[in-house]
């Protein structure tokens, strides 16, 4: 007696082929979407962090410390642009707002990505410098919008930073902003 071996018909691999690419194709705008999404939250995670970070440093050395754009090779403060070039966070000893010879880059965040603006309004629009009390040298509630290449309403985000140094992170039209500053 001969056994028959069983196996895939030709027709049933291009069925089994043909599913997959649809659902690949229905899928793939979605988790696009979700990468992108999760670019913007995580970095704007990442800035409130160092915001909590500079505070508590500011507090726990009883010196000013100062979050600012960072230079090309992090180093130093830029003297503009937006906070997509990433930024430093540093021990500012005589609270001037600048790396000087005696203050320490306490951290470095990189660059983000390129499809990515990070701008905020005039108090926080290249530093925040926090007090040894941990109050910020704000004077009232400051916006920062961080905003990817879509449309504002659908992927932007907002942080409120406060003059007790505190920084919320909120839906962009939540702020009272209509577009990426």
């Amino acid at each position: 007696m001969r056994k028959h071996n069983q196996g895939f018909t030709i027709l049933e691999l291009m069925m089994v082929v043909t599913i997959l690419g649809i659902t690949t194709a229905i899928a793939a705008p979605s988790f696009t979407e979700m990468i992108k999404n999760n670019r913007i939250s995580s970095s704007v995670n990442d800035f409130v962090a160092a915001l909590q970070f500079a505070k508590a440093e500011a507090v726990a050395r009883v010196n000013p410390v100062t979050i600012c754009i960072r230079n090309n090779d992090g180093t130093a403060c830029a003297g503009g642009g937006g906070w997509q070039q990433g930024w430093i966070v540093f021990s500012d000893l005589d609270g001037n707002g600048a790396v000087d010879n005696d203050d320490r880059v306490l951290l470095n965040h990189e660059a983000l990505d390129r499809r990515i603006t990070f701008g905020g309004t005039a108090g926080v629009s290249t530093q925040v410098i926090y007090r040894p009390s941990g109050t910020t040298s704000i004077n009232n509630t400051e916006v920062l919008i961080i905003c990817d290449d879509r449309d504002f309403a659908r992927s932007a985000k907002g942080v409120l930073v406060t003059i007790t140094g505190r920084g919320s992170v909120l839906k962009a039209s939540d702020t009272g902003q209509t577009q990426c500053i």
